[in-house]
């Protein structure tokens, strides 16, 4: 069945309606908090991915980092893969 761009659209707007208080809530710092091995947040996880991808495609993050992203559980697991991209990322 051809659904033409109808669920890339979807994400596209989503991603063109985003505001920087979007991130606000879709990964609040307090997500990040707490013991290492607490259950990492699911929107927040969504938005770790998101944001991997995102910077991925820009070629400035590599597939495995695409895939440390999607196999986040932790908040230790997060944690610990912003400090190897964050410094990646930042010009």
């Amino acid at each position: 069945m051809d659904r033409g761009i109808k669920d890339e659209a979807f994400v596209r707007k989503a991603l063109e309606v985003a505001t920087n208080e979007n991130g606000r809530w879709i990964a609040n710092q307090a997500c990040f908090n707490g013991l290492a091995d607490s259950p990492f947040d699911e929107t927040a996880k969504a938005g770790m991915v998101t944001a991997v991808a995102v910077f991925k495609e820009q070629g400035k993050l590599k597939d495995e980092h695409l895939a440390a992203a999607h196999a986040i559980r932790t908040v230790g697991d997060a944690r610990a893969l912003i400090d190897v991209v964050s410094p990646l990322v930042h010009d």
